[in-house]
């Protein structure tokens, strides 16, 4: 859909979208009351939906609101299923309302609670400050493989996260390379004003690899395309392209153990039965750590 529509017109659309995909009917009501618009209003979006995607819905006489058609193809929405998924876990972690999520009918379910690491916020709001103003952070920081109490100097420039916890990646004074920090590990922040020339740029956060996976050989062929249909993969590939500085991560998230080694290298065993085909490449850059 090339048109550019207002931002909240657009949602408006979206949510209908959604409804006629998921639900299989949206009605001029349950618009109204979702985006707090006039009967009219809703009316008037409905119709210019309508003409913008005849193929999708049709006015159903009988049920008095509009169903979706056998033709329907998503113009403003994606239609993947992730799309649905992601409000079931906004409600389901506290993030949403039950009225505030767009499935209308919410089914039974339920989800796992990920042991997230608590952050304080004067903690990330020194780093943000940090970060934006290029300043250096000093901090007392807990390191699980270090028994030094010093605090240090560091120069945050960006913070990501593992799926678990946030990092800051910053650039270590002390010894002159980018680490990972745990946010949660951090006691106490200090933003200063020193002023370090010498700082070189992060080239692992600046530059990516390829990590090239396939499912495990060993599997029958129906399991194998399985994997392949699961993952989209082509030609039996699936190639992530990702920072240096977070391969560790993805390797992890593919279920694999970058310090579990075989013949020198990380064994290319994953707990989700893909393998790396480029293992030589990603072993070198992975950067053990911690």
């Amino acid at each position: 859909m090339e048109e550019k529509f207002k931002p909240a017109l657009r949602r408006r659309y979206e949510f209908i979208e959604f409804q006629l995909m998921w639900e299989g009917a949206i009605g001029r009501k349950l618009l109204q009351q979702k985006f707090g618009i006039s009967p009219q209003q809703s009316t008037l979006d409905l119709t210019a939906y309508l003409d913008l995607a005849p193929a999708n819905m049709v006015y159903d006489t009988r049920r008095r609101t509009y169903v979706s058609r056998s033709s329907f193809t998503p113009v403003f929405t994606k239609g993947n299923a992730s799309e649905y998924l992601l409000h079931l876990e906004m409600y389901h972690h506290g993030y949403r309302d039950a009225d505030e999520i767009w499935p209308t009918h919410i089914p039974e379910f339920d989800a796992v609670n990920v042991a997230t690491r608590k952050v304080e916020p004067h903690v990330l709001k020194a780093v943000l400050q940090a970060i934006r103003e290029r300043r250096c952070a000093e901090v007392m920081y807990v390191s699980l493989s270090s028994e030094s109490e010093e605090p240090r100097k560091l120069f945050p420039h960006a913070i990501a996260s593992d799926g678990h916890r946030w990092h800051m990646r910053a650039y270590d004074i002390d010894n002159r390379r980018y680490s990972d920090f745990v946010l949660s590990r951090i006691e106490n922040i200090e933003v200063q004003d020193f002023v370090e020339t010498e700082v070189a740029a992060d080239d692992d956060w600046l530059s990516d690899v390829a990590l090239c996976l396939q499912p495990d050989p060993k599997l029958s062929e129906r399991r194998r395309k399985r994997l392949e249909l699961e993952y989209e993969m082509v030609n039996g590939n699936l190639e992530v392209k990702v920072r240096k500085a977070m391969l560790f991560y993805y390797l992890r998230s593919f279920g694999f153990d970058p310090f579990e080694l075989e013949d020198g290298k990380m064994r290319n065993k994953s707990s989700f039965n893909l393998c790396v085909t480029n293992l030589d490449e990603v072993d070198e850059c992975i950067g053990r750590r911690n």
